[in-house]
Protein backbone atom coordinates (compact mmCIF):
# COMPACT_ATOMS: atom_id res chain seq x y z
CA UNK A 1 0.00 0.00 0.00
CA UNK A 2 2.79 2.42 0.94
CA UNK A 3 4.55 1.79 -2.37
CA UNK A 4 1.44 2.80 -4.33
CA UNK A 5 0.96 5.83 -2.08
CA UNK A 6 4.53 6.98 -2.73
CA UNK A 7 4.12 6.43 -6.47
CA UNK A 8 1.03 8.61 -6.47
CA UNK A 9 2.81 11.30 -4.49
CA UNK A 10 5.77 11.34 -6.86
CA UNK A 11 3.54 11.46 -9.93
CA UNK A 12 1.72 14.48 -8.53
CA UNK A 13 5.01 16.16 -7.67
CA UNK A 14 6.38 15.72 -11.17
CA UNK A 15 3.23 17.23 -12.64
CA UNK A 16 3.44 20.15 -10.24
CA UNK A 17 7.14 20.81 -10.76
CA UNK A 18 6.99 20.75 -14.55
CA UNK A 19 4.74 23.79 -14.31
CA UNK A 20 7.12 25.69 -12.01
CA UNK A 21 8.64 28.94 -13.15
CA UNK A 22 12.43 29.02 -13.05
CA UNK A 23 12.95 32.76 -13.45
CA UNK A 24 13.26 33.68 -9.79
CA UNK A 25 13.69 32.09 -6.38
CA UNK A 26 10.53 30.24 -5.34
CA UNK A 27 9.02 30.28 -1.87
CA UNK A 28 11.53 29.06 0.70
CA UNK A 29 14.53 28.99 -1.64
CA UNK A 30 17.68 31.04 -1.19
CA UNK A 31 19.47 29.99 -4.37
CA UNK A 32 22.85 31.68 -3.90
CA UNK A 33 25.43 29.68 -5.92
CA UNK A 34 22.98 26.85 -6.48
CA UNK A 35 24.04 23.27 -7.21
CA UNK A 36 26.24 23.62 -10.31
CA UNK A 37 28.18 20.37 -9.99
CA UNK A 38 25.08 18.28 -9.40
CA UNK A 39 23.46 19.68 -12.54
CA UNK A 40 26.67 19.24 -14.53
CA UNK A 41 26.73 15.53 -13.67
CA UNK A 42 23.03 15.20 -14.44
CA UNK A 43 23.55 16.80 -17.87
CA UNK A 44 26.37 14.34 -18.52
CA UNK A 45 24.19 11.41 -17.33
CA UNK A 46 26.89 10.53 -14.81
CA UNK A 47 26.12 8.63 -11.56
CA UNK A 48 25.16 10.87 -8.64
CA UNK A 49 25.57 10.16 -4.93
CA UNK A 50 23.40 12.10 -2.46
CA UNK A 51 23.85 12.08 1.33
CA UNK A 52 21.07 13.22 3.66
CA UNK A 53 22.65 14.34 6.97
CA UNK A 54 20.16 15.17 9.69
CA UNK A 55 17.93 14.05 12.54
CA UNK A 56 14.81 11.91 12.80
CA UNK A 57 12.86 13.89 10.17
CA UNK A 58 15.57 12.91 7.69
CA UNK A 59 15.91 9.38 9.05
CA UNK A 60 12.21 8.62 8.60
CA UNK A 61 10.97 7.10 5.36
CA UNK A 62 9.53 10.44 4.25
CA UNK A 63 10.88 13.36 2.21
CA UNK A 64 14.28 11.68 1.85
CA UNK A 65 12.76 8.64 0.14
CA UNK A 66 10.25 10.71 -1.81
CA UNK A 67 12.80 13.18 -3.18
CA UNK A 68 15.10 10.31 -4.16
CA UNK A 69 12.24 8.69 -6.08
CA UNK A 70 11.46 12.05 -7.68
CA UNK A 71 15.08 12.49 -8.80
CA UNK A 72 15.13 9.02 -10.32
CA UNK A 73 11.93 9.69 -12.26
CA UNK A 74 12.83 13.25 -13.22
CA UNK A 75 16.28 12.21 -14.53
CA UNK A 76 15.71 8.63 -15.59
CA UNK A 77 19.05 8.36 -17.41
CA UNK A 78 21.01 9.12 -14.24
CA UNK A 79 21.91 6.53 -11.62
CA UNK A 80 21.18 8.03 -8.19
CA UNK A 81 22.52 6.59 -4.93
CA UNK A 82 20.89 7.90 -1.77
CA UNK A 83 22.57 7.56 1.64
CA UNK A 84 20.54 7.94 4.84
CA UNK A 85 22.73 9.63 7.46
CA UNK A 86 19.91 10.77 9.70
CA UNK A 87 20.00 9.91 13.42
CA UNK A 88 17.01 10.82 15.56
CA UNK A 89 17.44 13.33 18.36
CA UNK A 90 20.77 14.67 17.09
CA UNK A 91 21.77 18.14 15.95
CA UNK A 92 24.58 19.77 14.03
CA UNK A 93 26.73 19.52 17.17
CA UNK A 94 26.91 15.76 16.62
CA UNK A 95 26.59 15.97 12.84
CA UNK A 96 29.93 17.73 12.55
CA UNK A 97 31.62 14.86 14.40
CA UNK A 98 29.80 12.31 12.21
CA UNK A 99 30.80 13.94 8.94
CA UNK A 100 33.78 11.69 8.12
CA UNK A 101 31.98 8.45 8.90
CA UNK A 102 28.47 9.28 7.77
CA UNK A 103 29.13 11.62 4.83
CA UNK A 104 32.64 11.73 3.41
CA UNK A 105 33.22 7.99 3.14
CA UNK A 106 30.49 7.92 0.47
CA UNK A 107 32.20 10.61 -1.66
CA UNK A 108 28.92 12.45 -2.27
CA UNK A 109 28.11 14.80 -5.11
CA UNK A 110 25.42 16.51 -3.02
CA UNK A 111 24.89 16.77 0.74
CA UNK A 112 21.60 17.90 2.26
CA UNK A 113 22.04 19.14 5.85
CA UNK A 114 18.90 19.16 8.05
CA UNK A 115 19.23 20.22 11.70
CA UNK A 116 16.97 23.27 12.19
CA UNK A 117 14.51 21.53 14.53
CA UNK A 118 17.03 19.63 16.64
CA UNK A 119 19.19 22.75 16.94
CA UNK A 120 16.24 24.82 18.14
CA UNK A 121 17.62 25.20 21.67
CA UNK A 122 21.32 24.75 20.92
CA UNK A 123 23.73 27.55 21.81
CA UNK A 124 24.08 30.00 18.92
CA UNK A 125 27.87 29.72 18.67
CA UNK A 126 27.72 25.93 18.79
CA UNK A 127 25.30 25.97 15.85
CA UNK A 128 27.54 28.34 13.89
CA UNK A 129 30.73 26.44 14.74
CA UNK A 130 29.14 23.08 13.89
CA UNK A 131 27.53 24.10 10.60
CA UNK A 132 30.69 25.84 9.43
CA UNK A 133 32.70 22.79 10.46
CA UNK A 134 30.46 20.55 8.35
CA UNK A 135 30.90 22.80 5.31
CA UNK A 136 34.66 23.07 5.64
CA UNK A 137 35.08 19.32 6.17
CA UNK A 138 33.10 18.55 3.03
CA UNK A 139 34.95 21.04 0.83
CA UNK A 140 38.35 20.03 2.17
CA UNK A 141 37.47 16.50 1.15
CA UNK A 142 36.11 17.52 -2.26
CA UNK A 143 35.51 21.14 -3.31
CA UNK A 144 33.21 19.92 -6.12
CA UNK A 145 30.63 18.56 -3.68
CA UNK A 146 27.49 20.69 -3.59
CA UNK A 147 25.78 21.43 -0.27
CA UNK A 148 22.22 22.50 0.48
CA UNK A 149 20.85 23.42 3.92
CA UNK A 150 17.28 22.29 4.65
CA UNK A 151 15.16 24.02 7.30
CA UNK A 152 12.39 21.90 8.79
CA UNK A 153 9.98 23.26 11.40
CA UNK A 154 8.04 22.26 14.49
CA UNK A 155 5.25 23.68 16.64
CA UNK A 156 7.39 25.89 18.95
CA UNK A 157 8.63 27.79 15.88
CA UNK A 158 5.17 28.86 14.72
CA UNK A 159 4.92 32.14 16.64
CA UNK A 160 8.14 33.46 15.11
CA UNK A 161 7.22 32.19 11.66
CA UNK A 162 3.74 33.73 11.76
CA UNK A 163 5.39 37.02 12.73
CA UNK A 164 7.52 36.85 9.60
CA UNK A 165 10.76 35.93 11.39
CA UNK A 166 13.09 33.02 10.83
CA UNK A 167 13.52 30.82 13.87
CA UNK A 168 16.75 31.31 15.82
CA UNK A 169 18.48 28.14 14.60
CA UNK A 170 17.70 29.06 10.99
CA UNK A 171 19.09 32.57 11.46
CA UNK A 172 22.44 31.22 12.65
CA UNK A 173 22.56 28.64 9.87
CA UNK A 174 21.75 31.29 7.27
CA UNK A 175 24.78 33.29 8.41
CA UNK A 176 26.98 30.34 7.43
CA UNK A 177 25.03 29.65 4.22
CA UNK A 178 25.30 33.27 3.12
CA UNK A 179 29.03 33.48 3.83
CA UNK A 180 29.81 30.33 1.80
CA UNK A 181 27.17 31.03 -0.90
CA UNK A 182 25.36 27.78 -0.09
CA UNK A 183 21.72 27.40 -1.15
CA UNK A 184 19.07 26.79 1.47
CA UNK A 185 15.47 25.62 1.35
CA UNK A 186 13.06 26.67 4.10
CA UNK A 187 10.07 24.33 4.26
CA UNK A 188 8.08 26.75 6.43
CA UNK A 189 6.78 28.91 3.57
CA UNK A 190 4.55 26.29 1.96
CA UNK A 191 3.40 24.94 5.32
CA UNK A 192 2.40 28.40 6.54
CA UNK A 193 0.57 29.16 3.31
CA UNK A 194 -1.61 26.07 3.74
CA UNK A 195 -2.06 26.83 7.43
CA UNK A 196 -3.18 30.39 6.71
CA UNK A 197 -5.62 29.12 4.08
CA UNK A 198 -7.11 26.74 6.67
CA UNK A 199 -6.12 23.78 4.51
CA UNK A 200 -3.71 22.29 7.05
CA UNK A 201 -3.77 21.15 10.68
CA UNK A 202 -0.28 21.50 12.11
CA UNK A 203 -0.77 19.04 14.99
CA UNK A 204 -3.52 16.51 14.54
CA UNK A 205 -5.49 14.61 17.16
CA UNK A 206 -5.90 10.91 16.42
CA UNK A 207 -9.40 11.04 17.93
CA UNK A 208 -10.57 13.68 15.47
CA UNK A 209 -11.26 13.79 11.76
CA UNK A 210 -10.21 16.73 9.61
CA UNK A 211 -12.26 16.49 6.45
CA UNK A 212 -10.45 17.90 3.46
CA UNK A 213 -7.46 19.13 5.47
CA UNK A 214 -3.86 17.96 5.53
CA UNK A 215 -2.68 16.71 8.92
CA UNK A 216 0.90 17.92 8.93
CA UNK A 217 2.09 16.18 12.13
CA UNK A 218 0.63 14.09 14.92
CA UNK A 219 3.16 15.27 17.50
CA UNK A 220 4.04 18.83 16.50
CA UNK A 221 7.41 17.86 15.02
CA UNK A 222 7.48 14.80 12.76
CA UNK A 223 5.58 15.18 9.47
CA UNK A 224 3.00 12.55 8.59
CA UNK A 225 4.04 10.29 5.73
CA UNK A 226 1.01 10.97 3.53
CA UNK A 227 0.43 14.62 4.47
CA UNK A 228 3.45 16.39 5.95
CA UNK A 229 6.39 14.84 4.14
CA UNK A 230 4.90 15.37 0.66
CA UNK A 231 4.81 19.12 1.39
CA UNK A 232 8.53 19.04 2.17
CA UNK A 233 9.12 17.01 -0.99
CA UNK A 234 7.13 19.45 -3.14
CA UNK A 235 9.07 22.42 -1.78
CA UNK A 236 12.43 20.72 -2.30
CA UNK A 237 11.71 19.34 -5.77
CA UNK A 238 10.51 22.76 -6.95
CA UNK A 239 13.69 24.32 -5.55
CA UNK A 240 15.91 21.75 -7.24
CA UNK A 241 14.34 22.56 -10.60
CA UNK A 242 15.04 26.24 -10.08
CA UNK A 243 18.68 25.62 -9.21
CA UNK A 244 19.32 24.52 -12.79
CA UNK A 245 22.67 26.16 -13.56
CA UNK A 246 25.21 23.53 -14.58
CA UNK A 247 28.95 24.02 -14.23
CA UNK A 248 31.90 21.95 -13.09
CA UNK A 249 33.09 24.24 -10.33
CA UNK A 250 35.32 24.02 -7.27
CA UNK A 251 33.73 25.78 -4.32
CA UNK A 252 36.05 28.34 -2.73
CA UNK A 253 37.03 27.55 0.84
CA UNK A 254 37.49 31.05 2.20
CA UNK A 255 39.04 32.04 5.51
CA UNK A 256 36.83 30.80 8.37
CA UNK A 257 33.85 32.91 9.31
CA UNK A 258 34.24 31.71 12.91
CA UNK A 259 37.86 30.99 13.96
CA UNK A 260 36.57 28.60 16.63
CA UNK A 261 34.58 26.46 14.20
CA UNK A 262 34.56 22.67 14.53
CA UNK A 263 36.38 21.83 11.31
CA UNK A 264 38.78 19.63 13.31
CA UNK A 265 35.97 17.63 14.93
CA UNK A 266 36.72 13.93 15.26
CA UNK A 267 34.71 10.91 16.40
CA UNK A 268 37.03 8.15 17.63
CA UNK A 269 36.09 4.73 19.07
CA UNK A 270 36.53 4.74 22.84
CA UNK A 271 38.65 1.58 22.63
CA UNK A 272 41.41 3.57 20.92
CA UNK A 273 42.06 5.56 24.10
CA UNK A 274 43.87 4.52 27.25
CA UNK A 275 41.34 2.80 29.52
CA UNK A 276 41.27 0.51 32.53
CA UNK A 277 40.74 -3.23 32.23
CA UNK A 278 37.43 -3.30 34.08
CA UNK A 279 35.37 -2.11 31.15
CA UNK A 280 33.24 -4.76 29.43
CA UNK A 281 33.03 -4.80 25.64
CA UNK A 282 29.35 -5.27 24.85
CA UNK A 283 28.01 -7.70 22.28
CA UNK A 284 24.89 -6.96 20.27
CA UNK A 285 23.08 -9.59 22.40
CA UNK A 286 23.44 -7.49 25.54
CA UNK A 287 20.29 -6.04 27.11
CA UNK A 288 21.59 -2.54 26.33
CA UNK A 289 20.88 -3.28 22.65
CA UNK A 290 17.38 -4.67 23.24
CA UNK A 291 14.36 -2.52 22.39
CA UNK A 292 16.81 -0.28 20.58
CA UNK A 293 15.58 2.93 19.00
CA UNK A 294 17.46 3.74 15.82
CA UNK A 295 20.34 1.97 14.14
CA UNK A 296 22.57 -0.20 16.34
CA UNK A 297 25.34 0.25 13.76
CA UNK A 298 25.68 3.86 14.90
CA UNK A 299 27.63 2.48 17.89
CA UNK A 300 29.64 -0.50 16.59
CA UNK A 301 31.75 -0.59 19.78
CA UNK A 302 30.43 0.04 23.31
CA UNK A 303 32.26 -0.25 26.63
CA UNK A 304 30.19 -0.77 29.80
CA UNK A 305 31.07 -0.30 33.47
CA UNK A 306 29.50 0.78 36.74
CA UNK A 307 32.78 0.77 38.68
CA UNK A 308 34.00 4.25 39.59
CA UNK A 309 37.58 2.93 39.60
CA UNK A 310 37.41 2.39 35.85
CA UNK A 311 38.46 5.20 33.54
CA UNK A 312 39.01 6.39 29.99
CA UNK A 313 41.81 8.91 29.51
CA UNK A 314 41.89 11.41 26.65
CA UNK A 315 45.03 13.49 26.00
CA UNK A 316 44.60 15.99 23.20
CA UNK A 317 45.20 19.53 22.00
CA UNK A 318 42.01 21.33 21.13
CA UNK A 319 38.90 23.15 22.27
CA UNK A 320 36.12 20.62 22.90
CA UNK A 321 35.55 17.04 24.02
CA UNK A 322 32.52 14.87 24.66
CA UNK A 323 31.03 11.39 24.28
CA UNK A 324 28.70 9.59 21.89
CA UNK A 325 27.11 6.99 24.12
CA UNK A 326 24.13 4.77 24.84
CA UNK A 327 21.39 5.49 27.36
CA UNK A 328 18.36 3.55 28.51
CA UNK A 329 16.68 1.96 31.56
CA UNK A 330 19.99 0.66 32.93
CA UNK A 331 22.11 3.77 32.36
CA UNK A 332 23.31 6.00 35.18
CA UNK A 333 25.96 8.68 34.95
CA UNK A 334 29.62 9.57 34.68
CA UNK A 335 32.15 11.95 36.16
CA UNK A 336 34.43 14.05 33.98
CA UNK A 337 37.73 15.43 35.23
CA UNK A 338 39.38 18.11 33.08
CA UNK A 339 43.04 18.97 33.66
CA UNK A 340 43.02 17.71 37.27
CA UNK A 341 40.18 20.05 38.27
CA UNK A 342 37.32 18.83 40.43
CA UNK A 343 35.29 16.22 38.54
CA UNK A 344 31.80 17.06 37.35
CA UNK A 345 28.91 14.61 37.47
CA UNK A 346 26.77 14.13 34.35
CA UNK A 347 23.60 12.05 34.39
CA UNK A 348 23.13 9.87 31.34
CA UNK A 349 19.41 9.13 31.31
CA UNK A 350 16.20 11.04 30.72
CA UNK A 351 12.43 10.66 30.80
CA UNK A 352 12.46 8.82 27.48
CA UNK A 353 14.58 5.93 28.78
CA UNK A 354 11.74 3.94 30.36
CA UNK A 355 11.18 1.46 27.55
CA UNK A 356 14.06 1.69 25.11
CA UNK A 357 17.79 2.07 24.62
CA UNK A 358 19.14 4.62 22.19
CA UNK A 359 22.22 6.54 21.15
CA UNK A 360 22.87 9.89 22.79
CA UNK A 361 25.72 12.36 23.09
CA UNK A 362 27.09 14.98 25.41
CA UNK A 363 29.66 17.74 24.84
CA UNK A 364 31.62 18.95 27.85
CA UNK A 365 32.58 22.56 28.51
CA UNK A 366 34.48 24.65 25.94
CA UNK A 367 38.25 24.81 26.45
CA UNK A 368 41.16 27.01 25.47
CA UNK A 369 43.09 25.72 22.48
CA UNK A 370 45.93 23.98 24.29
CA UNK A 371 46.83 20.56 25.64
CA UNK A 372 44.25 18.92 27.90
CA UNK A 373 43.85 15.67 29.80
CA UNK A 374 40.32 14.39 30.30
CA UNK A 375 39.46 11.46 32.56
CA UNK A 376 36.00 9.92 32.29
CA UNK A 377 34.78 7.53 34.99
CA UNK A 378 31.54 5.64 35.55
CA UNK A 379 29.50 7.01 38.44
CA UNK A 380 26.96 4.62 39.94
CA UNK A 381 25.40 7.05 42.40
CA UNK A 382 21.76 6.19 42.80
CA UNK A 383 18.76 8.35 42.07
CA UNK A 384 15.03 7.74 41.82
CA UNK A 385 14.58 6.72 38.22
CA UNK A 386 10.91 5.98 38.71
CA UNK A 387 10.31 9.58 39.77
CA UNK A 388 11.97 10.86 36.62
CA UNK A 389 10.11 8.40 34.43
CA UNK A 390 6.77 9.51 35.87
CA UNK A 391 7.08 12.49 33.53
CA UNK A 392 6.53 10.00 30.71
CA UNK A 393 4.58 7.11 32.27
CA UNK A 394 3.65 5.37 29.03
CA UNK A 395 7.34 4.64 28.52
CA UNK A 396 7.87 2.78 31.82
CA UNK A 397 8.26 -0.91 30.98
CA UNK A 398 11.74 -2.27 31.74
CA UNK A 399 11.55 -1.73 35.50
CA UNK A 400 13.83 -4.69 36.21
CA UNK A 401 16.74 -2.56 34.99
CA UNK A 402 15.95 0.51 37.10
CA UNK A 403 18.33 -0.68 39.82
CA UNK A 404 21.32 -0.64 37.48
CA UNK A 405 23.39 2.52 36.99
CA UNK A 406 25.81 1.75 34.20
CA UNK A 407 27.92 3.88 31.88
CA UNK A 408 27.97 2.97 28.18
CA UNK A 409 30.60 4.69 26.01
CA UNK A 410 30.88 4.32 22.23
CA UNK A 411 32.90 7.20 20.80
CA UNK A 412 34.98 10.03 22.14
CA UNK A 413 34.17 13.32 20.42
CA UNK A 414 36.91 15.93 20.23
CA UNK A 415 37.72 19.10 18.34
CA UNK A 416 41.47 19.08 17.94
CA UNK A 417 44.21 16.47 17.68
CA UNK A 418 45.08 13.48 19.84
CA UNK A 419 48.45 13.62 21.57
CA UNK A 420 50.12 10.23 21.58
CA UNK A 421 51.74 9.33 24.90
Amino acid sequence: MKKFLFSGIIACLIGFCLSCTTTEDSAGLQMRAGLPNLNYKIQKNEPVSVVFLGGSITNHQGYRVQITDWLKQQYSNVQFTSINSGIGGTGSDLGVFRTERDVLQYHPDLVFVEFAVNDAKTDSLVIAHSMEGIVRKIWHHNPHTDICFLYTLNEPMLDDLKAGKNYRSVRYMETVADYYDIPSVNFADDVLELLNEDKLVFKGDSKKEYSGKIVFTNDGTHPTYDGGHPIYTKTLSRSLLQMNKAQEKAHALKAPLYPGNYEKAKMIPVTEFEHSEGWKLLSKDDKAFSNFQGDQKALPVVLESSDSEDFVKVHFKGIRVGVFDLIGPSSGGMTVEIDQNDPSYIRRFDKYCGDRNRTNYCLFESLNEEEHTIIIRPDNRRFEKAEIYKMNPKRIKETEYFNEFNTYLGYILLVGDIIQN
